[in-house]
């Protein structure tokens, strides 16, 4: 198995994933402290309400020569009154029936004399009809009276969760509000802030498609020395490529004069060695335009902004080879849309002739020719119904003038060339099986936009 290609996360997801994961760690962590604190809050002011109406109910009390508890008057609130209204009080003492609230009606509030309260003592009971009360309790014995009796004061808590309720949903509304508010404030400051960057890949897009050779001098502080240094190595490389190829130009002229004298003397003395001589200086020749061509496609690759349609190159070929190959069936399998590819249109036919050429000469009737377009890239497939080329010596017809068959005419460049200019424009080639029997070739290229 190939090694995986490593996921790169873009700058922007990191950014806008730190700063929302902080902000929403922010916000829970300050949503509970202020529901905490808020609790607190509503806690001790609700026991300071039955602090208060504990001492209200002492003070009120009195003891008479019997030892029984009577009051000077009722408690103000009426809800005292009401049975079952979730506000209690009751005085109890040791051996003694309790007195009691008329709300609590038939029922008391459970009192453990095994705990001391001389100190307001606060504590969880549960009341009538399973209401959960908050109670307040407290120790009194009267002057010249022996007996303890233990003074309550109980109030539902439904009143306190239901103020927590209240503030915790205004809470959460109002700290998810905040909190989109501020990822959406994040986004737009990271989408500002990588603008520069995004204009940096525009620009580069336009250098590799030929339309600008430089980047822009108007890019922020923080980045424009990054542009400058990529506009400093985009002229160093323009002279390399310019130095090598008038070298290579050089060269081959000073090359086709000498072996233009050599194919013209040869012409003038017939005879075996001057075939050979015409022949191998033939092969020379192309070798050499070859070379030229790739020397011209590897200066300018970089900003090609040629395109070519795919199509009305391979009908053109495959009419041509038709006029050749009389007996063989060219098939052109239609695309759904237009192809186009990022290159010039000789290349282009160079490759695809030589292809489309080869199934012509191995193929027994039919050559078939298919375009599609796979996302950034073309994909031509030749397929022919000839006797095909074992797997194991597939690689080796890459190599220049390598030829399986000394018997069909040809120079073994070809597919080599193909090999060649494709790898140049970051295609490839390979060659597959065609099924029941035959070759099929296919050639990956760039696709240009549409």
């Amino acid at each position: 198995m190939g090694q995986r290609r490593k996921i790169n996360r873009p700058l922007w997801f990191r950014l806008m994933s730190f700063s929302a994961v902080w902000t929403l760690f922010a916000l829970m962590l300050g949503g509970y402290l202020l529901s905490l604190t808020f609790k607190e809050t509503i806690t001790d002011n609700f026991d300071k309400r039955l602090t208060a109406l504990l001492e209200n109910l002492i003070g009120i009390s009195n003891i008479d020569d019997n030892g029984q508890i009577s009051f000077y008057r009722m408690m103000a609130d009426s809800r005292f009154e009401q049975p079952y209204s979730g506000w209690y009080w009751q005085v109890s003492g040791k051996k003694q029936e309790p007195f009691r609230s008329r709300s609590l009606w038939d029922q008391s509030l459970k009192t453990d004399f095994a705990i001391p309260a001389p100190r307001i003592r606060f504590s969880m009971v549960e009341g009538p009809e399973g209401q959960k009360l908050r109670m307040a309790q407290k120790d009194i014995s009267f002057p010249g009276n022996p007996a303890i009796f233990r003074f309550s004061v109980a109030i539902d808590q439904t009143e306190i969760k239901t103020q927590l309720d209240r503030f915790d949903n205004i809470l959460i509304y109002s700290l998810g509000a905040l909190g989109f508010g501020l990822i959406a404030s994040a986004f737009l400051q990271v989408y500002l802030g990588l603008k520069p960057l995004r204009n940096i890949r525009r620009s580069l897009s336009r250098i590799r498609t030929g339309r600008a050779d430089h980047l822009p001098e108007d890019f922020p502080s923080e980045i424009q020395p990054l542009a400058d240094e990529m506009n400093a190595l985009l002229d160093h490389n323009n002279q390399i490529i310019d130095r090598s190829r008038t070298q290579v130009g050089n060269l081959a002229h000073a090359l086709k004069t000498p072996l233009a004298v050599i194919i013209n003397e040869s012409a003038l003395h017939p005879g075996q060695l001057s075939k050979v001589v015409q022949k191998q200086s033939d092969l020379m020749r192309r070798q050499l335009d070859h070379y030229l061509r790739r020397a011209r496609v590897a200066a300018s690759i970089k900003t090609i902004a040629s395109r070519t349609e795919v199509r009305p190159v391979v009908a053109d070929i495959c009419r041509a080879l038709a006029r050749i190959h009389t007996d063989r069936q060219f098939s052109i399998l239609p695309a759904r849309d237009p192809l186009f590819f990022r290159g010039e249109r000789q290349d282009l036919e160079e490759m695809v002739g030589n292809l489309i050429e080869n199934a012509a000469k191995w193929a027994e009737n039919t050559v078939t020719v298919s375009c599609r377009e796979d996302g950034n890239r073309i994909i031509i497939e030749v397929a022919d119904d000839g006797p095909g080329i074992k797997k194991q010596v597939r690689e080796s017809v890459f190599t220049r003038g390598e030829r399986l068959d000394e018997d069909i005419p040809g120079t073994g460049l070809g597919l080599s060339i193909v090999k060649d200019l494709s790898g140049l424009y970051g295609g490839n080639i390979t060659l597959l099986d065609h099924p029941p029997h035959g070759l099929l070739a296919r050639l990956i290229l760039p696709a240009a936009a549409r």
